[in-house]
């Protein structure tokens, strides 16, 4: 071979090489791009996080709606041993939607803040009750009644796995024996929202569920008090004794007992704080009438839920304020709440309780959202 065709056939291969050099320099770059804009992402890095952490702790359901000013993420997760759902108890993320249905009858001059509660319940039945005349609609509202929570009667828990809890008001009443704390002193208690129940009955021809379904199917929304779901629901002490309590019947009302899914609960969350098309600015300012929770604050990771509105928490995450409602019964877990400043909603549900799954819950999927929010 001549030194002419020598250097030309080097000349040629080192042409082609750098140029497929450069081809796959750029190739590589263009993908190292889309791989760091998509985890620049904060939605889409919280959807790869909340699933790793979601098929690394057991979680068997999940399903989770955010809503920023710029663009919306929905997503679920199921393990391979659950049947996929669409719908699941918010359990006391009801509360919140109970007292906007409330506060909604005191904007339409049907109730009092003041109003006391025995003046819509017959008397009869809650005179046992110690200082029962002098609680009031707010106090029920807002956890300051003192009213003993029937939830933590012995009995109660052991009726709920048997099958056999308490459905109706009086029943519920018979589990509130221990002496009534002092009024004003924020305590807790799913009883205040049995009680708010009994007080919309008196006003309204039909009965609580058909009152709170109706508001808000009229709303546009999917969102029920339901107590025959019969949906999968999962039990866990401990990282290894999940078990399925699907058959447990809670038998929940205003305090618990409503069922949707998270795209239901972020409409809801929209139209009362963004459109600002349900209540009143007057009527939000009372939601947002806060007081501190005396002996009752709740870890969220670094954060806590430290005051209590009208029906709404406020939790405080590093520098953000959300406000809203947690919910954890014996089969559901739920986290709804909204961020003033930044204009973000959160909607999060499981089918899923017990320590195990509500330290997952609370201590490391909700923050692994938050930090990226």
């Amino acid at each position: 071979m001549n030194s002419f065709i020598f250097y030309s056939l080097y000349y040629s291969m080192k042409m082609l090489f750098n140029l497929l050099l450069g081809f796959l320099l750029v190739t590589n770059s263009s993908c190292s791009n889309d791989d760091s804009s998509e985890e620049m992402d904060p939605l889409k890095k919280i959807e790869k996080q909340v699933i790793k952490i979601s098929k690394s702790r057991n979680i068997p359901s999940l399903e989770i709606t955010i809503q920023t000013k710029e663009k919306t993420t929905n997503f679920s997760y199921h393990n391979d041993n659950t049947t996929p759902q669409s719908t699941f108890g918010i359990g006391s993320a009801t509360k919140l939607l109970s007292a906007v249905l409330i506060i909604k009858k005191i904007e339409e001059g049907k109730l009092s803040l003041d109003d006391k509660v025995i003046s819509y319940i017959d008397p009869s039945l809650i005179e046992f009750i110690s200082d029962v005349e002098n609680i009031s609609i707010k106090n029920l509202l807002n956890h300051t009644s003192g009213i003993f929570d029937y939830t933590k009667h012995p009995d109660w828990g052991t009726s709920v796995v048997t099958n056999n809890a308490p459905k109706t008001f009086e029943e519920k009443l018979k589990y509130i024996n221990n002496p009534t704390s002092k009024i004003g002193i924020f305590q807790y208690s799913n009883s205040n929202y049995l009680f708010l129940q009994k007080v919309l009955e008196s006003i309204e021809e039909t009965n609580f569920e058909e009152s709170f379904n109706g508001f808000y199917s009229q709303l546009g929304l999917n969102i029920t008090l339901d107590k025959t779901n019969g949906l999968e629901s999962y039990y866990a002490q401990d990282s290894s004794s999940s078990a399925n309590v699907s058959s447990w019947n809670e038998q929940y009302g205003f305090d618990g007992g409503a069922y949707t899914n998270s795209k239901q609960i972020n409409s809801l969350l929209q139209k009362l704080f963004i459109e600002k098309t349900i209540l009143t600015p007057n009527s939000l300012a009372i939601l947002q009438d806060w007081i501190y929770m005396t002996d009752s604050i709740i870890p969220i990771g670094t954060g806590s839920l430290k005051e209590y509105g009208n029906g709404l928490m406020k939790l405080e995450y590093k520098n953000d304020i959300y406000i809203g409602h947690i919910g954890g019964t014996l089969k559901y877990q739920s986290f709804v709440f909204f961020n003033p400043e930044k204009n973000i909603t959160i909607s999060i549900i499981t089918n899923c309780s017990g320590q195990h799954y509500n330290n997952v819950f609370f201590q490391e999927i909700i923050p692994s959202i938050l930090d990226e929010l």
